[in-house]
């Protein structure tokens, strides 16, 4: 059934298809909704209609910034505020980590109608409390939160 010749090209394919499951696997992990429930702690909300991610490089809190899409801001907060401990702030009050994060998002900030931060948030042991920032413009919601280090 087997020749013993080809061994080598059987060792490879099964180490490319183990290959390619891996990447499957690693894609997975890196899509928006799964990202979404390992940060915030639950499923997506079946308020938001379109939810992505934008991930900014590698630095000290790891920060994701999800842009959702959703007819019923209101129950999107709710949920939030739960998940998160959220509690509304000023402009003044908004963490230098975000500033220095990125600039562009600062100013759709500075737009905003509300910002929210979670009320407690440790940057060193995301375990123990992430660090959720809520903001607004016209046709979206954000979330920008601190990942894993």
């Amino acid at each position: 059934m087997f020749k013993l010749k080809y061994i080598g090209q059987y060792v490879l394919v099964l180490l490319l298809m183990i290959l390619v499951a891996l990447q499957i696997w690693t894609w997975y992990l890196g899509t928006s909704d799964v990202t979404f429930k390992r940060l915030v702690g639950s499923d997506t909300y079946s308020q938001i209609e379109e939810l992505s991610l934008r991930r900014y490089a590698k630095n000290a809190i790891s920060p994701h910034l999800f842009t959702l899409t959703t007819k019923d801001e209101k129950a999107v907060l709710e949920q939030l505020s739960k998940d998160c401990n959220l509690k509304h702030i000023t402009l003044e009050e908004l963490p230098k980590e975000a500033e220095k994060t990125d600039p562009e998002m600062v100013d759709v900030i500075k737009k905003s109608p509300y910002i929210y931060l979670s009320k407690q948030y440790d940057l060193a042991h995301p375990k123990e409390g992430r660090m959720c920032l809520v903001f607004s413009d016209r046709s979206h919601l954000y979330l920008f939160i601190n990942g894993n280090l």
